[in-house]
């Protein structure tokens, strides 16, 4: 009887052994997928003009340089485009921050005509990309108004602001979805004891579940400005004589030239470099705010 359980047990443990070893082979090749583009940029980008003229060097460069991060920095622009990205994305994330909650709340808890046929509306605009009605956003506020009397708002920032507002905004029906999910979560109790209480229903909400919904709005906020910073659909399209940052490295043979202007390769990399500068402090902010993510998607139910 001995014998036989101590069979069982080395073949539980080899059991837990193979489980183990294939996901960490699962795990590093997804890593490995998804983190080598990025490694490779990165090291291109610390290359010197000598090394595109070297045969022998593949990725790691023999002359470690600044140069191509110096020159990319220059034409990126970063006091106007810079300026007007943050602008962008911390006004936009705020308004779809507050929108959304309000929206994912009267979802989530307030029983309605049409509550469905609005959670339907969600999950289309998840479905449908933008360029489908690109073109009419775009008409509506080149001739924004009503009747005779019209305004031009190409060009400024109220585009993307009244998107945000009017839950039209980049993945907002996903702000939306999440937020719902979060409040079907929560416990009626804590509703039920504040109208005991004699409280209203927008005290209530104010004062017991938006102090509960915290960390979700943080995170939504999070989600909502790393598309905005990123986003160059809805900036290409609203924006003609101003240019945001993620439109830089996109207009690459005219805004990011290196000094030899017949060298493809140091301009590729020119412009790999850009949206590294780019993207370092969305990294920066989800190396910071990683706690808030975990936590919100936890409680989301989405883990469930």
């Amino acid at each position: 009887m001995t014998g036989i359980k101590i069979n069982q047990i080395k073949k539980i443990h080899f059991q837990k052994f193979l489980w183990g070893f294939f996901r960490f082979v699962l795990i590093f090749g997804l890593c490995y997928v998804i983190l080598n583009p990025f490694i490779i940029k990165i090291l291109m980008s610390f290359m010197g003009p000598k090394d595109l003229l070297d045969s022998t060097i593949k990725l790691i460069p023999k002359h470690w340089s600044l140069y191509y991060w110096k020159y990319a920095w220059g034409k990126l622009d970063i006091a106007n485009s810079g300026m007007l990205t943050m602008q962008l994305s911390m006004i936009s994330g705020l308004i779809q921050m507050l929108v959304s909650t309000s929206v994912g709340y009267g979802l989530a808890r307030f029983k309605f005509k049409g509550r469905n046929l609005a959670f339907a509306m969600v999950i289309i605009m998840l479905l449908i990309p933008p360029q489908v009605y690109s073109i009419a956003q775009y008409l509506g506020f080149r001739y924004f108004g009503f009747g005779a009397v019209t305004a031009n708002l190409i060009d400024t920032v109220f585009p993307v602001y009244i998107l945000s507002f009017c839950c039209l905004s980049i993945k907002q029906g996903l702000y939306i979805f999440l937020l719902r999910e979060f409040f079907m979560g929560m416990p009626k109790d804590l509703e039920n004891a504040a109208y005991v209480d004699g409280a209203s229903v927008f005290r209530t909400f104010f004062s017991v579940m938006l102090p509960n919904a915290k960390t979700m709005m943080i995170t939504i906020f999070l989600f909502a400005f790393c598309w905005q910073w990123t986003d160059t659909s809805f900036s290409s399209l609203y924006f003609s004589s101003r240019v945001t940052l993620a439109l830089r490295p996109m207009l690459g043979a005219m805004t990011i030239r290196t000094q030899a202007r017949t060298d493809i390769y140091g301009t590729g990399i020119a412009i790999n470099t850009a949206t590294m500068i780019v993207i370092i402090p969305l990294i920066i902010l989800a190396v910071v705010c990683q706690k808030f993510l975990v936590k919100s998607i936890s409680q989301s139910g989405l883990a469930n």
